[in-house]
């Protein structure tokens, strides 16, 4: 049996609890939702997440981004590839190491990140007044903490 203490659940107590499937149902739920609001722009699933992570004021490395996004370089580099031919990012060379590259948002694609974070907000906001609002602020902890020990457990597999 495994260890508990007051922030763990023992193992018999886990018997017969699913968070794992609901877990996948709101995931997909969330991504098709969020995906269909901001098709008009296209925006593709995934492609919110990294504008999001980019800045038009700073550079930055595409390891970073990748980090950021617990995704690989690769996945990013793919990705960028469709947003700098939208215009939506431009790449830049490290002047000292030219292996590295850096990224970052043009205007336009500036413009397509604030419409990303406000349709973010709509969905977020509709989704809050569905819930009562006692449950609000603890079932926000609460995801926040499984994505914490998600990202605990993809970071040792990668």
């Amino acid at each position: 049996m495994a260890e508990s203490n007051r922030n763990t659940i023992p193992d018999n107590d886990v018997a017969g609890v699913d968070l794992l499937q609901p877990l996948i149902a709101l995931s997909k739920s969330t991504r098709q939702l969020v995906s269909l609001k901001l098709a008009e722009t296209g925006v593709m699933a995934g492609q919110d997440q990294l504008l999001d992570a980019l800045d038009p004021r700073e550079q930055r490395s595409i390891c970073m981004v990748a980090n950021h996004l617990s995704v690989r370089p690769s996945t990013v580099s793919k990705m960028l590839d469709i947003l700098e031919r939208r215009g939506w990012c431009q790449r830049e060379a490290d002047d000292v190491d030219l292996r590295r590259t850096f990224v970052r948002l043009t205007p336009e694609g500036e413009r397509i990140r604030l419409h990303v974070r406000r349709v973010w907000g709509e969905v977020n906001a509709d989704l809050m007044r569905q819930l009562p609002s006692d449950m609000v602020s603890d079932m926000s902890a609460a995801l926040h903490q499984v994505e914490d020990v998600l990202m605990t457990r993809l970071s040792r597999l990668r």
